[in-house]
């Protein structure tokens, strides 16, 4: 149904982003690529003052790096895209880290759960304005976006 189709365009979206060069893609998209296992277990010796939340997922899943979109818009997020079943594990600021219980492996719920901790609030952005292609009969003007959240 819709909701397949839906599934089928995001997906076929992120591989684009994902196969973009790091010189060609868009300049507010992260790296959507696997972190190596040694940056992963470097993480786990720094103590920080912010959460650290690693989606471990398998090679064909999208969770991932739909819950790093997701979160673009989000300040004092570290992003990391890792393989290995879909399952969210988080290193908490004191240096404590353990899985995260989620009823269901979904990116909405990782999602969910990563914007409600504290200190993680969405972004202040100035709009973006993009110039309008010009037609014949009209001027060039430049509408802002809007924002669109989901």
């Amino acid at each position: 149904g819709a909701d397949r189709e839906l599934q089928t365009v995001r997906q076929m979206m992120i591989d684009f982003l994902q196969n973009h060069s790091q010189e060609s893609r868009p300049p507010a998209c992260p790296s959507l690529d696997p972190v190596l296992s040694s940056d992963i277990t470097s993480l786990f010796d720094k103590n920080s003052h912010h959460y650290t939340a690693i989606v471990f997922e398998s090679n064909n899943s999208y969770v991932g790096r739909e819950v790093i979109l997701d979160l673009i818009q989000y300040e004092n997020i570290v992003k990391l895209g890792i393989s290995s079943v879909p399952s969210c594990y988080l290193m908490h600021p004191n240096g404590s880290h353990g899985l995260i219980n989620i009823l269901k492996p979904l990116r909405s719920f990782f999602s969910s759960y990563l914007k409600s901790l504290p200190g993680v609030r969405k972004k202040l952005l100035l709009p973006l304005e993009l110039p309008v292609k010009e037609n014949k009969e009209e001027s060039t003007e430049i509408k802002p976006w809007k924002e669109f959240d989901k």
